[in-house]
């Protein structure tokens, strides 16, 4: 069997960079693992419209659950709660499944095949391409895409650094029904007692329902600590096939990986370390990744020069875009990894008197958090300078 583009993984970001590849004229044929396009589902969903429509897909769709996001409410390790909304709807919640259904749809009208059930085991290098190969035989190709996840173990075949381990985090999800559930709100609890090491959730899907979850520090359990969240935070029981939360997969903290091309291959996605450091999401910076990616391999197959050299185009070009923002993400993540419970509980009590709450709701945007970060001095600055009186902290 050969191809000229191979992507591994039908994952969002294997199926994009498929997508845009094909579009362009490459021969693409996808190889994903499993015999079903986007199960097992191993994440909470949350996506800005706005990251939606910038990776091909309608807000409409038939994948999207809870459509009205206007923000979210941030509760302290001490009971404080902030808001920070928008006057109109922002986010939205999908169902994973469905849309990874609707990208590899988009992906099989552009041209790619779709292969289940074919996990590459080993990547090699030919003279004029690579051969992935595992227990369902073998393909050529004159261009790998590696999207198969951070578990990917291709990426140290191909000479690359894989992501920081250390900083990938055992999460925890349900879904189940939440009393006095806000619609339009995501809840995000913050505190040592809640979510050592990172924070809880709490995502409205509409009628009732939400997905309540949380990640920690390694070594910890999630399930655990999300039955305990569910009980003492929110008087929910968990019902009897519940009582023990499953695992939802892993959250990656580690932003992306030194380098993300060699000969013949690109890496694209969770593989790439490509999710945002803050909240773990990947959806719509792997997708604009991949969106890159796909042109990138496109355009080497049509110029027969699928060297590193040519390849490096895919790194510039996604680093241009995207560099600043993980950078000044992974920092704001080192800060909070830092910060204790008694400073989270001054830093929003704060935020509160000040009123900065609806000053960051005006220039926040879900993925290209930077802009926040970079706003936060003159937004306080500003607050101060209308503030009446210095506010005091609380006492002890």
């Amino acid at each position: 069997m050969n191809a000229q583009v191979a992507v591994v993984g039908a994952g969002p970001s294997g199926l994009i960079a498929a997508r845009e590849a094909a579009k362009r004229g490459a021969h693409v044929v996808v190889l994903e693992e499993h015999m079903q396009i986007g199960l097992p589902v191993e994440c909470a969903g949350l996506l800005s419209l706005r990251g939606l429509k910038a990776i091909g897909l309608r807000p409409e769709g038939p994948y999207v659950l809870n459509r009205q996001l206007r923000g979210a409410r941030f509760v302290s390790p001490g009971g404080r709660e902030l808001l920070v909304e928008a006057g109109e709807p922002v986010a939205c919640v999908v169902d994973r499944h469905l849309l990874d259904l609707a990208l590899a749809e988009q992906a099989k009208r552009a041209g790619a095949e779709v292969l289940l059930g074919r996990k590459v085991l080993a990547i090699s290098h030919l003279p004029s391409g690579v051969s992935l190969s595992g227990r369902w035989g073998s393909l050529q190709a004159q261009v790998a895409v590696v999207a198969e996840g951070f578990r990917s173990r291709l990426v140290r075949r191909l000479g690359l650094r894989t992501v920081d381990w250390r900083r990938v985090l055992p999460a925890s999800q349900v879904e189940l029904r939440v009393p006095d559930l806000a619609e339009d709100l995501v809840e995000v609890w913050l505190g040592s007692r809640v979510a050592p090491g990172f924070f809880a959730w709490v995502i409205p899907l509409g009628d009732g329902l939400a997905r309540v979850g949380l990640a920690c520090r390694r070594g910890l359990d999630p399930r655990e600590l999300l039955a305990a969240f569910l009980r003492r935070r929110l008087g929910v029981r968990l019902p009897p096939d519940l009582r023990r939360p499953p695992y939802a997969g892993s959250v990656l903290t580690c932003g992306p990986i030194p380098r993300t091309y060699s000969d013949r291959a690109v890496v694209v996605g969770d593989a790439a370390g490509q999710a945002k450091p803050t909240t773990g999401g990947g959806v719509v910076l792997g997708g604009l990744c991949a969106l890159l990616a796909g042109r990138t391999v496109a355009e080497a197959v049509r110029e027969g020069d699928t060297s590193a050299g040519a390849l490096r185009a895919y790194e510039v070009a996604w680093r241009s875009l995207l560099g600043r923002e993980f950078r000044a993400m992974l920092l704001a993540r080192r800060l909070l990894d830092r910060l204790p419970d008694k400073a989270l509980d001054l830093a929003v009590w704060l935020t509160l008197e000040l009123g900065l709450g609806r000053e960051v709701a005006r220039v926040a945007e879900m993925d290209f958090q930077s802009r926040v970060l970079a706003a936060l001095p003159r937004l306080l600055l500003s607050c101060l300078i209308r503030h009446p009186r210095a506010p005091r902290p609380p006492g002890p």
